[in-house]
């Protein structure tokens, strides 16, 4: 719409206009959403391959030097994936967090909430003849569930990626150590106690990835032929399979199965 002429108000905007303070707003929200939303999806097919090739730790050492070797030196995708991964994760991070309760009564109240939502079965008293099943929400338990571990991967994750960055580009203090990752290096590393901070890590990271594709399934493609119940079968999809792989793939790294399937 145009604006509106008049002699009281000249010029004035209607809520509609682009030069509305409105429009501006929603405007700004629908770019802060795909900003987050892109670096949500680049870091979720990240993740998918990430502990794919982590995995091969279960097939034995000799297989994962050989793909450790493939990636960060026959074919140096490693380092620079390494860089654009740590811009995306940060930049995902403080246009998602917008979405976090900031003042501490918002954190008091989300708490309470998902408590009394993981109570919510046992509290309510309901009719078994009644067609009307009174449950806890799906949507609402999500995005508890995301928040709480979207604090967790900050925090782990950025040292795995300090981490990660030190092996790859020096020799971390010993001479003669060969840069990158080797089956030698991880398997000493998790079975000295890392692989509770990484069982955490993974978990928590698998299920806000699975979350995540989830949300943005349902946000962008739900009025599709893509319909909710789509959705929710790949994150079930998505969450089992990554959870049962990254289990294995630490108590094969921690030394407990070496080489499972060796």
């Amino acid at each position: 719409m145009t604006g509106i002429d008049t002699e009281l108000y000249p010029k004035a905007e209607t809520r509609h206009s682009k030069k509305s303070s409105a429009f501006k707003n929603a405007q700004k929200a629908l770019r802060d959403e795909r900003i987050s939303g892109i670096t949500g999806a680049f870091l979720a097919m990240f993740i998918w391959g990430h502990l794919l090739a982590e995995s091969s730790i279960i097939f034995g050492k000799e297989t994962y030097n050989m793909v450790a070797n493939f990636m960060e030196h026959t074919v140096p995708m490693a380092q620079p994936v390494l860089l654009v991964v740590t811009i995306a994760f940060f930049v995902h991070f403080i246009w998602a967090s917008r979405k976090i309760p900031g003042k501490l009564r918002e954190r008091k109240r989300m708490l309470e909430l998902g408590q009394k939502l993981q109570q919510s079965n046992k509290g309510w008293q309901q009719d078994p003849k009644s067609d009307i099943k009174l449950r806890s929400h799906f949507e609402t338990s999500l995005w508890i569930t995301q928040v709480r571990t979207g604090m967790i991967v900050l925090a782990a994750g950025s040292f795995h990626l300090v981490l990660v960055t030190w092996n790859l580009f020096s020799d971390m203090g010993y001479v003669g150590q060969p840069l990158g990752y080797t089956a030698d290096l991880t398997v000493s590393r998790m079975s000295s106690g890392l692989w509770i901070l990484y069982s955490v890590l993974m978990a928590s990271v698998v299920a806000h990835m699975a979350i995540g594709v989830y949300r943005l399934l349902v946000k962008w493609l739900a009025d599709t032929w893509f319909v909710r119940n789509y959705a929710k079968a790949f994150f079930y999809l998505l969450f089992t399979f990554y959870i049962v792989l990254g289990t294995i793939t630490i108590i094969s790294a921690s030394g407990a199965w070496e080489g499972l399937f060796s």
